[in-house]
């Protein structure tokens, strides 16, 4: 029975939520060990609150810092590690803590660096299921892998604060719009995003609230220039688990490919996603009626030549496909007129 355990997952929060499911079922295989998270900076609020781990640690930048964590890592004696991640850097970290067991996936060339090689399953599937599956050589299974995210009291005052603030009133259907991204292939064109909030405002009644982040407002910027109607005005930008205590008090989340969609799904808020270069299964969940995606597929996804390319997997996606897929949700939240 292991009692030191490293789980290593770099990169971005939403890759990082896609392993919380896994985390909680090892959390509940082995609830009296002591559980260790290696990841980003970014990533941290992700386990500011969770109880399924003891400690996180930073994965730094610079290969004198990084020596120095190798060093650490070994000294700690770890009976377990996964590797969520599985390129050379966590692959050859997760080797030097000489763990006696050590989890990961048999990408070529990394294999080596592990005691259980996890072979990838053929096809295109879930993330979250992907993660989970490194759990099978210890038995472990999760059924349902949707991502997790848990708050406080404080991130949830501040919603209501806020939302105050802007005028929403107790009763109102709040859809949080979120148009952002920092890759081109993610970023489904603004004008669309604006006829959407036009017809919710118009046909709903809705609230629409924009997230952004540093260095995203001229996103919303450019979103209020194409509206008809108004959006709730600008706020400054919330810390991330306040965007998520704000995020929790929406009924819809409207999006791109992007952190704030995951995070919709880890506190239970429906989703519609649009989905530019990568596949719609990877990034949502299956058998889930309340997570929707729309993608098209030029005939290229399989062999992406992106920058060299007109970005027709996201410029092309139908804005007719993304307002019917809102329209069914919305028949389920608002059952007889009413939110659910």
């Amino acid at each position: 029975m292991p009692q030191r355990i490293l789980l290593t997952q770099l990169r971005r929060i939403g890759d990082v939520l896609m392993t919380t499911s896994a985390v909680a079922a090892v959390r509940q295989a082995y609830p009296d060990a002591h559980i260790t998270y290696l990841t980003e900076r970014p990533s941290l609020p992700v386990f500011k609150y969770s109880p399924d781990v003891n400690e996180v640690l930073v994965y730094p930048a610079g290969l004198l810092a990084r020596a120095k964590l190798m060093w650490k890592l070994r000294a700690r004696r770890f009976d377990l590690v996964v590797d969520f991640f599985g390129n050379p850097r966590s692959a050859l970290m997760t080797w030097a803590t000489g763990a006696p067991r050590r989890i990961g996936f048999s990408f070529p060339g990394r294999r080596h660096y592990y005691t259980d090689a996890m072979t990838l399953p053929e096809g295109v599937h879930y993330a979250g299921a992907h993660k989970a599956a490194l759990l099978a050589p210890l038995g472990l299974r999760v059924d349902r892998p949707l991502p997790r995210l848990h708050l406080s009291a404080a991130e949830r005052a501040f919603a209501s604060r806020l939302l105050e603030e802007l005028g929403v009133r107790p009763g109102e259907l709040l859809v949080a719009l979120s148009p952002v991204s920092r890759q081109k292939f993610r970023v489904w064109p603004l004008e669309h995003y604006a006829r959407l909030a036009d017809v919710l405002i118009e046909r709903y009644s809705a609230r629409i609230l924009p997230l952004w982040g540093p260095g995203e407002a001229h996103f919303v910027d450019a979103l209020r220039l194409h509206m008809r109607h108004h959006a709730l005005p600008d706020y400054p930008i919330p810390e991330l688990l306040n965007m998520a205590g704000l995020l929790e008090r929406s009924h819809l989340l409207i999006g791109n490919d992007n952190g704030p969609r995951h995070m919709a799904m880890a506190l239970g808020v429906p989703t519609v996603g649009v989905i530019g270069q990568s596949h719609p299964e990877s990034w949502t969940p299956p058998g889930e009626a309340m997570h929707r995606a729309v993608s098209r597929d030029p005939g290229c996804k399989h062999s992406c030549t992106y920058p060299r390319c007109g970005l027709e997997c996201i410029l092309q996606v139908p804005y007719e496909a993304v307002e019917a897929e809102t329209e069914t949700l919305l028949e389920e939240i608002l059952k007889d007129g009413h939110i659910r």
